[in-house]
């Protein structure tokens, strides 16, 4: 790999992730922890329930962490738990009403402020991130693809 490319790599890891942070932001506001966070959109991902170590193991946090926080979202009234129909020794988690909503207000407050911040930026510059959309997404979707 040509040292360009190295720090080309370098420079946009530093910046996509000082974006996302920016973006996350308003989850924290709403007492949505980025951990917490990831365990809703993954919830809503599969409406038909996870069961807990299969949350956690999608997550790569440890069966402890994942009790805590399941407690934590339950309190909340984000998620639902009830017995997996397919072997009643287990549960399945589902996103409950409160997490949808909860969800939904994060998107909605993160958006309108990426939103403003986008339509400060001058046209010329909204059209270098319209054409880095799809390159992102595809760099995005080679990082789900399990390496051979």
């Amino acid at each position: 790999m040509s040292d360009d490319v190295a720090g080309l790599a370098g420079r946009l890891r530093t910046e996509v992730n000082r974006v996302a942070y920016n973006l996350r932001t308003p989850a924290t506001r709403l007492g949505i922890t980025p951990t917490r966070l990831s365990a809703l959109a993954a919830l809503e991902k599969h409406p038909d329930g996870l069961r807990s170590g299969d949350l956690a193991a999608r997550m790569g946090v440890s069966a402890a962490s994942m009790t805590r926080l399941v407690d934590i979202m339950l309190e909340a009234g984000w998620v639902e738990r009830e017995r997996d129909p397919e072997d009643h020794r287990a549960w399945l988690l589902r996103l409950a009403a409160g997490g949808a909503e909860a969800l939904a207000g994060f998107r909605r407050e993160s958006t309108g402020q990426f939103a403003e911040d986008l339509a400060a930026l001058s046209a010329d510059q909204r059209a270098v991130l319209e054409a880095a959309v799809p390159v992102l997404r595809e760099l995005a979707d080679r990082a789900l693809v399990p390496a051979p």
